[in-house]
């Protein structure tokens, strides 16, 4: 059946990727009714294994995908056999609100909207980092890459630069106590607008490391403008950190920071839409800084807990992703990761 409509060009490992081929797969995957995001990844992807791979990636994509398997496998088989598979943060029910004119305007504006995070967040680390970390002076050797600056220099400003930045950032916390960790743990607590106190998430702040907070931790967001507080908070601790040259990752606290940021927009989007707008946000922001579109959406998806709609929430999600990412480019060529081009 696929031959006769228009898949005879398709070849296993064919070098080919004619545009002909190319409409006869969107044309047979809408015939038999399969997702349209998925048409046009799969009539790229069909025409050759490693289509979009240099060498080296492709030779790494196997073990690796096998690696996580066994690790999966592992996991859950052997050290958690009784526990339930699937994600454990909650979304609202989102039901029929979701229309097709609502997908547009969520998925387009999280997009726009994330991108815009980004390069602001791209923008705080480059500006915090270039005094704290001079460029090496001439003839000195430095056998460091670029943005790792603070492998370079005397020890004494190495502590100077992390015993300040560390200050700061724990400055920050005693007045947004939400920015503490690195926000996986405390994730719930931004998703429902604080509606989850802080104290039920891990790791349970004390009331003392709560006392001088000037967002009430323990109640949801008073005003949109309290939300955009807790989320601006998040990304300067973040930024710093960064900045800093302390080790670490940025997923998820960028996931916590885009959802607080997006309960800034309560009085514009509807209750009903918000948790497709806190998702897509999430996924663009963190997609526009790291250029990992596709990996944003399965994380977002598969750390959802088994009551989300999901088929309802990845629509909007994958294509903010991706309009994330274009409209970063639009904005600027930096990256929070030094990719090089592969011919």
């Amino acid at each position: 059946a696929l031959e006769r409509h228009g898949l005879r060009c398709i070849r296993p490992y064919s070098l080919s990727s004619s545009p002909s081929c190319s409409r006869g797969a969107l044309k047979t995957l809408h015939k038999y009714r399969l997702p349209a995001l998925m048409s046009a990844y799969s009539a790229r992807r069909l025409t050759r294994a490693s289509s979009g791979l240099n060498p080296e990636a492709y030779a790494a994509l196997t073990p690796a995908v096998a690696a996580s398997c066994a690790s999966m496998l592992v996991a859950r088989a052997l050290l958690a056999p009784a526990t339930p598979v699937g994600g454990h943060f909650v979304y609202s029910s989102v039901d029929s609100a979701l229309d097709g004119r609502a997908l547009a305007a969520v998925s387009l504006g999280a997009g726009l909207g994330g991108a815009l995070i980004g390069r602001l967040f791209l923008a705080a680390v480059a500006a915090v980092r270039r005094p704290l970390w001079p460029e090496a002076p001439a003839g000195e050797a430095c056998e460091a890459a670029v943005e790792r600056r603070w492998a370079c220099g005397p020890e004494a400003r190495q502590v100077l630069v992390k015993g300040g930045v560390g200050a700061a950032v724990g400055l920050l916390s005693l007045l947004f106590p939400q920015t503490l960790f690195w926000g996986e743990g405390s994730l719930q607590h931004m998703l429902d607008g604080q509606r989850t106190p802080l104290s039920d998430v891990w790791p349970g702040l004390p009331p003392a490391l709560t006392a001088r907070a000037l967002v009430d931790v323990s109640s949801p967001f008073p005003a949109p403008a309290a939300a955009v507080a807790v989320g601006g908070a998040k990304l300067l601790a973040i930024a710093l950190a960064c900045a800093g040259g302390f080790p670490g990752g940025v997923i998820f606290p960028l996931f916590f920071a885009a959802a607080a940021v997006a309960h800034g927009f309560a009085g514009v989007v509807p209750a009903a839409l918000m948790p497709a707008w806190v998702m897509s946000l999430m996924a663009a922001t963190q997609a526009s800084v790291t250029r990992t579109p596709l990996a944003t959406v399965l994380m977002l998806g598969l750390s959802a807990a088994a009551s989300a709609q999901l088929s309802v929430l990845l629509p909007p999600v994958i294509i903010a992703s991706y309009v994330g990412v274009w409209a970063s480019r639009a904005l600027s060529t930096a990256t929070f990761f030094p990719y090089k081009r592969v011919d």
